[in-house]
């Protein structure tokens, strides 16, 4: 039986996840959405489609909630649905709060360039992605365009390219094949770096499709994490993309499973 890791999706606190997924909906143009935003609904979907486990990666958009956004996710972060912790470049604690995510158990950085209004070389990120480098944190950031913001966005391809190489320890995980909408700028100026590439919320939208298949390969599938971006795709869509791309059977067991569990210590995890 083949495993299967989500490194990329998103869940709300019981009592505010109905309101935030029709926040997001409306601020992305209606969006469809494939659960209820809650951590058991998502973890239902997951495992009646085959899935071993899954990641959270939680987005802070407000300084003032980034301590009890990573108190809620590490009050329930245990396999099979892990999860991240989640910072604001803005926020006067985030250095030590870096370190108590660490403490937390939690497994790595989540960031996003848009909705906290940043860039990646800029100099107030210096030290948060040198914390995050000391402390062996794998930050999984968002790249390329937001749905539900005006293009240009914050990221460019070339920039992760830079940061890899500004901070060689540093894992960094960029989410939607390494710029949602800038896929040939990934092409050009980021496949084959040190990152890792995660396939969320990706090929739908790419006009040439067989760019996703491309991409992987000039990567190489041996730092492509699987994501679905969920509540945002289809659980069992995201699956088919990768099962259907004819490739060896090696490349997609990597995809799907075997990259994440490297990264993540996976098989560590699910003995605890």
């Amino acid at each position: 039986m083949m495993k299967i890791f989500d490194v990329h999706t998103h869940v709300f606190p019981d009592k505010i996840a109905a309101r935030a997924l029709e926040h997001l909906q409306e601020k992305s143009h209606g969006i469809p959405v494939f659960c209820d935003g809650t951590r058991a609904d998502q973890l239902r979907h997951a495992l009646e489609t085959g899935y071993s486990g899954l990641m959270n990666c939680p987005v802070v958009t407000n300084p003032g909630q980034m301590q009890s956004v990573n108190d809620w996710v590490a009050s329930w972060n245990a396999w099979p649905y892990l999860s991240m912790g989640g910072i604001h470049p803005d926020a006067e604690n985030v250095h030590d709060e870096l370190v108590r995510i660490k403490e937390l158990g939690l497994h790595g950085v989540k960031l996003h360039p848009e909705y906290q209004q940043f860039e990646l070389l800029e100099a107030r990120m210096d030290g948060i992605w040198e914390r995050c480098e000391s402390l062996g944190l794998p930050v999984l950031v968002h790249a390329g365009n937001d749905i539900g913001f005006p293009e240009p966005g914050h990221s460019r391809p070339a920039d992760f390219a830079e940061l890899a190489r500004r901070h060689p320890g540093l894992e960094i995980i960029c989410a939607h094949m390494g710029g949602w909408r800038n896929w040939d700028q990934v092409d050009r100026d980021l496949a084959g770096h040190r990152v890792w590439l995660d396939t969320s919320f990706s090929l739908p939208y790419m006009t040439d499709q067989a760019q996703f298949k491309r991409l992987i390969l000039k990567h190489g599938a041996e730092h492509i994490l699987y994501g679905t971006d969920s509540p945002w795709q289809n659980l069992q869509t995201g699956l088919n993309e990768i099962l259907l791309l004819d490739l060896p059977k090696q490349d997609i067991e990597q995809i799907l499973w075997g990259n994440a569990a490297k990264l993540f210590n996976l098989e560590n995890l699910i003995r605890q």
